[in-house]
């Protein structure tokens, strides 16, 4: 029975991914999006099998939130024909290399190269990144005033995840810390090691939505956290899941920084009627057919 139950799901996200496959290329044949004269620079790591979705993603948002600039860290997947559509439907988008963000201390993959990305751009104004499995569905009132603000913000996973002290979120980390525990706790759990007057906060949040203020010197903090986990965790530090916790301490540690309301921004299996921004994380994208939905929704109003 349990091997039949477990067939089943299998079989049921295979239909809704189809269904939002099929939906999400619809996206090719509306309008162009364009930019704003005032605004945020978005930008996005996209990889071949994502190029609809993150049309979806960016379309969805500009309409609540204009961007002025819009940049996409190119995946080595990314071909011409690829780059050709992004460029269609988006004319003035920049479309940048990821083998153009590796300096030497800091890993490579793993998203790593849209944080680097991030660390130059954010010279030349405020910088959201956007992950490609996100839609926008409401108001984003709390972004608009980040960025109006120059306050750093980031997408929070649960209700009770706020800004806390370095040292508090090591001593939770190490309370449920095992040998193949996450990367992201064996990290968490070596905070305390890095140096408290620069790196005093930290907010458990994801890298998939998240705001850098412009003007943030964030590389050499960046070096230097890294160079501290390294030698604190060794070769795990350049597992997947590093970077996500980067983000978090770059977030915590800018000069304000604030986590989204949650679940008002959330993954869909929190989402509440007053939900506005939704993360369509892997383990819950295609468990039923909403993320299909939007993308429908959307391009009936586009």
């Amino acid at each position: 029975m349990k091997l039949l139950q477990q067939r089943f799901a299998q079989l049921r996200r295979k239909w809704h991914e189809l269904q939002f496959r099929r939906a999400a290329a619809g996206v090719r044949s509306i309008g162009p999006i364009r930019l704003a004269a005032e605004g945020p620079i978005v930008l996005s790591m996209v990889q071949q099998r994502d190029v609809d979705a993150y049309l979806l993603a960016l379309g969805t948002f500009v309409r609540r939130l204009p961007a002025r600039r819009i940049v996409v860290v190119a995946d080595p997947s990314l071909d011409a024909a690829d780059q050709a559509v992004l460029r269609r439907q988006v004319p003035d988008i920049e479309i940048v290399a990821q083998h153009d963000f590796r300096p030497e201390g800091l890993p490579s993959g793993g998203c790593w190269e849209r944080l680097v990305a991030i660390t130059r751009y954010v010279s030349e104004g405020y910088v959201i990144q956007l992950d490609a499995d996100t839609v926008a569905t409401g108001p984003l009132d709390e972004v608009a005033a980040c960025v109006r603000d120059n306050r750093a913000f980031t997408l929070g996973t649960d209700d009770h995840f706020v800004l806390q002290p370095a040292s508090e979120a090591a001593d939770f980390a190490r309370s449920r810390a095992s040998p193949d525990a996450h990367i992201q706790v064996h990290a968490e759990a070596a905070l305390d090691r890095l140096p408290a007057e620069v790196f005093p906060a930290y907010i458990r949040g994801c890298a998939g939505f998240a705001g850098f203020p412009a003007g943030y010197e964030m590389l050499p903090k960046l070096l230097q956290l890294s160079a501290v986990m390294e030698q604190a965790i060794g070769a795990r530090w350049r597992q997947w899941g590093s970077e996500q916790f980067a983000s978090n301490v770059m977030v915590a540690n800018a000069p304000a920084s604030c986590v989204l309301p949650h679940p008002k921004y959330c993954a869909p299996h929190r989402r509440r009627a007053d939900s506005v921004f939704l993360h369509f994380i892997g383990y819950v994208r295609y468990i039923d057919g909403t993320y299909a939905r939007l993308a429908r929704g959307y391009l009936k109003t586009a």
